[in-house]
Formats: C-alpha cells, structure tokens, sequence
C-alpha cells in the first residue's frame, strides 16, 4: 500500500483517501431505512444524511417520515419519504417497483424496523397468529426487503446491508418468546446472508440494548423501573440512539468494509455481564 505525505494509509481495499474520516464518508450513496420515522431509525437517517447519503425514509406514518426527511435535507442530501407498512407484501413490493424507475442503484439498506408486536406475551396468551404477527415485523419482512432489495443492491460495486436486531436474540425474559426467536432468526440470516451475498454485499447487524426512545417511555417514566434496569447495565445508563446510528454508520461505511456477518452489541456492557454479576446487582 503506498501512504499519504501524512503518513495515513492512502490505498484502502476499496477506496482512496488521505483522512481517516474519508473511510466514514457516505457521499454518493444512496441509502434506504426503515422504521424511519422516530427514535434509533430517525437518527440512522439523520447521521447518514450528515454523512452525504441521500437517503429514503420508509416508516407507516407519513407525518413522522416528513419531519425526519425535511431535517435530514438541512444537510444538502436528498430525502424521499414513503410511507409503508413493512408487513404488508403487495406495498412493500409497490414501493420497489417505484424505486426501479427512480434511482439508479442502491448502496445502503438498514432493516430497523421492529417491535414485539402481538407476540409479546406469556405462553399461554399467545396464539399462533400473535407470533407470526411478531415474526413478520422483525423477521419476514427484513427478508422481503432484502430480497426485493437485491438487484439494486448488485448494481453498485459494493453494497452494505445492516439490520437491526435486539439483545433480547440472546437474552432470556418472560413473554418475549415470538420476539426472541424472530431477533435470533434475524442475526442468523445476517449470517447466512453474509455468506451467500459476499463478495459484493456485505451484511451484518446490531443488537442495541436497552435503548431511550418512545418504546422505552414506560422505563424512563418510572424510576424505580428505570434504576432496576440500569442496574442490569454495566456503564450504568440507557443507550441512545445516537450509539445505534453511529455503529450503522460505521457498517455502512468503508470504514467496515472488512467485517461481514457479524453481529455488534451495543448495549452498555450487558453482553459481557456473567449471571452471577447480575444476581449480584439486582434482586430477582
């Protein structure tokens, strides 16, 4: 590799450049998010958009999307909202069809969108139909859109998918059976994905842990709630979304472009906390 009168790297695998913050740089990308509208999918667009990817916003609620898409074009980037219901194929296929005719290629794909749905509860309340519910918020439907995704994401040199999963595809709690088994079935398609689409497409995943947003208000609102949960964390706070958007920059960027079919927690510590240490710092 020959370096920069500065002594950096200037060859990269992929890419020139003469500052380490060239390898973060999304200009020239085009970037796809869903779940876009609030919280860790708002900020994953506003962070892209600061970082030069125009950027398309696909989220249920129209009025949400607008807002997050007019603060990202601030940045100089453009910003196209889509309002969609991710679970639903025939709209889902409807806005890929749309996006055929109206951008060239597609270098970024964040599957962000999830929730537990109607699956979240006991063994004994949840159906059948409740956990597939569940499974297609957090599952299906980032296949659909990786599937449908593809051949824009062939058309560019290199391409990065990032989805985002949840510590709870590791983590053992009450009533989160059809949630935990969609998030695991996620990071093991992140896996297989990474495998089957190497070398042109890179895919990995996050696991946030516990996280501050409008899902999370009925942690935040209550003290005693928020200091037990807290006390589960080893740096002793929640995660912001901003600790989300940074470590989906970083996947999306050139910056990863030697990782593929990982994982990354970013939950404070959590992952790396052995049950006795937890039994140490909170009652059970």
């Amino acid at each position: 590799m020959a370096t920069s009168p500065n002594g950096l790297w200037q060859i990269y695998p992929r890419i020139t450049f003469f500052m380490i913050t060239d390898a973060f740089s999304l200009k020239g990308k085009t970037a796809l998010i869903t779940g876009a509208g609030k919280g860790i999918g708002a900020r994953i667009v506003t962070a892209f958009a600061e970082m030069g990817a125009d950027v398309i916003l696909v989220a249920r609620t129209q009025d949400d999307i607008d807002r997050v898409a007019d603060e990202a074009r601030t940045h100089g980037v453009k910003a196209t909202a889509s309002a969609c219901d991710i679970t639903d194929e025939s709209k889902v296929d409807a806005l890929f069809d749309q996006l055929a005719n109206t951008i060239p290629s597609l270098d970024i794909l964040v599957n962000n969108a999830g929730a537990p749905g109607a699956g979240y509860g006991s063994l004994e309340t949840v159906n059948r139909s409740s956990f597939m519910d569940t499974l297609d918020i957090n599952l299906t439907a980032a296949y659909h859109f990786i599937h449908r995704s593809l051949t824009l994401l062939k058309k560019p040199e290199h391409a990065a998918i990032v989805n985002i999963s949840s510590a709870m595809s590791w983590m053992v709690d009450k009533n989160f059976a059809a949630y935990a088994a969609a998030k695991a079935g996620l990071d093991q398609m992140t896996r297989v994905l990474a495998y089957e689409l190497a070398p042109h497409i890179r895919v990995n995943g996050i696991a946030p842990g516990a996280i501050e947003t409008p899902a999370t208000a009925f942690i935040t609102s209550n003290e005693q709630r928020l200091a037990e949960t807290e006390r589960w964390i080893p740096q002793g706070r929640l995660g912001q979304p901003i600790d989300i958007a940074l470590a989906a920059l970083y996947l999306a960027s050139e910056a990863s472009g030697f990782v593929s079919g990982k994982i990354i927690e970013v939950d404070g510590g959590m992952a790396a906390l052995p049950g006795s240490a937890i039994q140490a710092r909170l009652k059970r």
